[in-house]
């Protein structure tokens, strides 16, 4: 018979991976939450046929609800977690995960890290404190990008010069995959004693670091910062949720940011048998797919620009070019990729050669040339049309050139 694994928070990010992992692993998963067919929330009294019979409860669920100014005895984050573990306790259950945070402080800026703090000190005290392992998660990464990591990917995306801050803060990175391993581990392994693991990088690294790896995985180029203090950033976050088109920003992330501090994970990892990977292959990996689709849409772009119709030979001796060059995948929109007459705005001027889209495209120029030589040669109305735009759009170009140098 399968051994049942309890998940709570199985809709959020690590949840909705663990749950997938966990049962590709054998385990027959109860999902407990609002969305699942065993109903509850934090909060809520536990139904105890619901844990019965489970080799762990691993609770994810964290409820936003709760304000900053919330006493203790009314964060239901807290006495939820307690009413749950020791339920689990009284139905048998021989342990209990709790995801905490790296951010787990009693000084912690944020209201999460608090939180956390808070919670880990009454499951120690609370009659279930025999059967509770305490997993500190870093920053986590990788997969989907939703919840942080989504929203650092897009920001390191958005710009080369980007206005951050807490540049000099370190952070340990941890594979989404890597979390789900290691909280099945604590889930699973009879012989380790009730404790605290800290699931992190055991080197970290700083901030800016990170979000250049982020940047470089996404085919982009070399990221600039503009450091900005707490205050304008959260200022910052209340103007995103009034701008349209730009990624909103929590200020509990701010916070959580500003107050980072590295935690030490090594003897936790051993622990556990987890050997973390290099974040920066990891990534070059996962958006390695997503580059090749773009780059070959991208292609298509400048071919068609220069007024070819693509044949899958130019696609994929122009992909070649680009690759080699490093100029894969050049970050094109998705507007200009489905309309490459848009390009002519931000060609530059032809004594810019190492220009990124002027080499792009004479690159797109060389790869279409054995073919175009067996076409039709423009005639002289169409040089002379050719030559007049140049002119007329030479002053946009001078503006708009520097978007993808």
């Amino acid at each position: 018979m399968a051994p049942r694994l309890i998940i709570t928070g199985s809709t959020g990010y690590i949840g909705a991976r663990l749950a997938v992992m966990a049962r590709e692993r054998g385990f027959d998963v109860v999902e407990l939450g609002r969305r699942s067919e065993a109903k509850w929330r934090i909060g809520d009294e536990p139904v105890a046929s619901d844990l019965e019979g489970a080799a762990a409860v691993v609770h994810l669920a964290h409820s936003w609800a709760t304000g900053p100014e919330t006493a203790e005895e009314n964060n239901i984050n807290i006495s939820g977690t307690v009413k749950l573990a020791e339920a689990a306790k009284a139905a048998g259950v021989p342990r209990f995960v709790f995801a905490s945070s790296t951010s787990s402080r009693q000084e912690a800026l944020n209201v999460y890290g608090r939180t956390k703090f808070r919670i880990e000190q009454q499951l120690a005290a609370s009659s279930a404190a025999a059967i509770v392992r305490i997993a500190r998660i870093g920053l986590v990464y990788g997969g989907p990008r939703t919840a942080m990591y989504g929203l650092m990917a897009k920001l390191s995306a958005l710009s080369p010069l980007l206005p951050m801050i807490g540049l000099g803060r370190h952070v340990q990175p941890i594979h989404l995959d890597e979390v789900a391993a290691g909280l099945l581990a604590l889930a699973t392994d009879e012989s380790q004693p009730p404790q605290t693991f800290v699931l992190a990088q055991e080197k970290p690294i700083s901030f800016a670091a990170w979000l250049r790896i982020l940047r470089r995985s996404q085919g982009k180029g070399n990221l600039h910062f503009i450091p900005i203090p707490v205050a304008a950033a959260l200022l910052a976050c209340r103007m995103t949720k009034l701008v349209p088109l730009i990624p909103t920003v929590d200020p509990e992330r701010v916070l959580g940011l500003a107050g980072a501090a590295p935690m030490e994970s090594s003897e936790s990892l051993r622990l556990l048998k987890l050997k973390l990977s290099d974040p920066a292959m990891v990534l070059a990996g996962e958006f390695g797919q997503a580059h090749e689709d773009q780059s070959r849409h991208e292609a298509r772009a400048l071919l068609r620009y220069l007024g070819n119709a693509p044949t899958e030979i130019q696609l994929q001796r122009l992909c070649e070019g680009l690759r080699r060059e490093g100029l894969s995948p050049l970050g094109l929109s998705p507007a200009m990729i489905r309309h490459p007459g848009l390009l002519a705005l931000f060609e530059p001027p032809a004594n810019r050669t190492r220009h990124r889209l002027a080499q792009a495209l004479y690159l797109a120029d060389l790869a279409s040339e054995p073919e175009r030589r067996l076409g039709k040669k423009a005639d002289f109305f169409g040089a002379i049309l050719a030559i007049s735009s140049d002119v007329l759009l030479f002053p946009l170009r001078a503006l708009l050139a520097g978007r993808y140098r």
